[in-house]
């Protein structure tokens, strides 16, 4: 045989063997969680199914398979698809619903719709019959009126109802709920969200809700242990995270004496998020996980600090956080990325760190600096605001700047290092905004104390 036939012969061995190869080992992993292309309806209700592989759950929708890239939803709903996400999650059923949906709809994003559970730790009490009944009901109602949207996806039924709970008839309820749901509903599946993966709680909710199709946990502090949890609880149906972020602000974060958090910078935040979806989310295709909802889309209007999980500034300017989920979604950064602030100790004030605990003066000079970079070499223009401890941002509340911080105290706030004075006792967080000529944003926060 000649020669060039033989090595013509080899080479297309070879190339087949490649090819098997890469087939068995995508059949191993799993489906990519990628839906680019897939065909979105727009007329409802569309079929949403929980399909197995031999054991492992897929989530599939319109006959094929989607994997969950969501949004705990706040804001800045059209900014999802653009980052590379095709669903949010909702908390319970409002006046605004509907255009909740129609804007999702709009965008090619499905929604995992929240539907309220009234909670025992809320003062709820599932011992009276009656006010289970009226719950129930009203409930129904709430399905009837949303069943055919397209863009529903799942119905998210309670949210952290096992919070300070005793009760477990909430589980008889929500399996209840479950079965009418199924019954008014053959389009869509049926969920619950957890506050944490106890095995207990796991354990009581199959038993009493069996046709659950999913379970979802809100998880930030130990979320590497909730697949091994939710497994080890015998669950064997599908599992979401539907909340996840940096470590909890109750989750016995340090702090100052006097209770101020110290805070990561936006950059440490943002490696934060990669980790712990390519670890804790992603990694987990084929052990049951069909996708999760990253916390918070948009920015906080909650919470003891109001910077601690929002994506973007409430000027719609993108954090490095959101660009991790851009990056964790699409496989990529986008083209220009956020200033970085690499450690805390890059922020001082009166030469001291976060961890210094400081405490300063009424009417003393301050003086306070940031050291920033960017990776494109943008110009950078920076921004400084001092809140109150316990900050909270109203959504209709009209301020200039990235926080509706307090005026007259900078002798200019627009410099890399600049002066203030406190005109009275508190405590507050002195925060630096660093922003890029493409409206990104970094920023880093200390807590410090007023006093006479």
């Amino acid at each position: 045989m000649n020669k060039v036939v033989v090595i013509l012969l080899l080479m297309l061995s070879i190339a087949s063997q490649f090819l098997v190869s890469c087939k068995e080992e995508q059949m191993e992993k799993g489906p990519e969680p990628d839906d680019a292309g897939v065909e979105y309806p727009v007329d409802g209700p569309v079929k949403a199914e929980i399909i197995y592989e031999g054991e492992i759950p897929r989530l599939y929708r319109n006959g094929q398979p989607y994997f969950i890239k969501g949004a705990a939803y706040n804001n800045f709903i059209d900014l999802v698809p653009e980052y590379g996400g095709n669903s949010i999650r909702t908390y319970g059923v409002s006046e605004d619903t509907q255009s909740v949906l129609d804007s999702a709809l709009e965008h090619k994003l499905t929604v995992c719709l929240g539907i309220w559970v009234n909670r025992e730790t809320d003062g709820f009490d599932y011992d009276n019959e009656e006010k289970v009944a009226e719950q129930k009901e009203r409930i129904r109602q709430e399905v009837l009126q949303f069943r055919d949207h397209p863009a529903v996806i799942m119905w998210g039924i309670g949210n952290e109802v096992d919070s300070r709970y005793t009760n477990y008839k909430v589980w008889n309820f929500i399996g209840e709920v479950s079965d009418m749901i199924h019954e008014l509903d053959t389009n869509h599946l049926t969920t619950t969200v957890l506050a944490g993966a106890d095995p207990t709680d796991i354990k009581e909710i199959a038993e009493r809700a069996p046709s659950l199709d999913i379970l979802s946990v809100n998880s930030y502090n130990a979320i590497s242990q909730a697949q091994g949890k939710i497994a080890g609880a015998g669950w064997t149906k599908p599992y979401m995270i539907t909340e996840w972020g940096p470590n909890g602000t109750w989750g016995n974060v340090a702090g100052t004496p006097w209770g101020g958090i110290y805070e990561l910078t936006s950059t440490q935040k943002a490696q934060v998020y990669i980790d712990r979806y390519s670890q804790d989310i992603a990694a987990n295709i084929n052990k049951g996980c069909i996708g999760s909802y990253v916390f918070l889309w948009g920015y906080q209007t909650h919470g003891v600090v109001a910077t601690w999980y929002g994506l973007f500034t409430a000027k719609k300017k993108p954090l490095a956080a959101a660009q991790a989920m851009y990056y964790s979604w699409k496989g990529g950064y986008p083209a220009n990325r956020a200033p970085r602030i690499e450690s805390s100790a890059d922020m001082t004030l009166n030469g001291q760190i976060a961890t210094d605990d400081i405490v300063v003066k009424v009417g003393q000079e301050n003086y306070a600096s940031i050291k920033a970079v960017d990776l494109e070499g943008d110009a950078l223009s920076f921004e400084w605001q001092v809140v109150r401890e316990g900050l909270v941002i109203d959504s209709g509340q009209n301020f200039e700047g990235s926080l509706p911080g307090l005026d007259g105290i900078f002798t200019s706030n627009d410099q890399k290092s600049v002066q203030f004075t406190m005109p009275g006792e508190g405590e507050y967080r002195l925060y630096a905004f660093v922003h890029d000529s493409h409206e990104n944003v970094a920023f880093s926060a200390i807590p410090f104390k007023v006093e006479k």
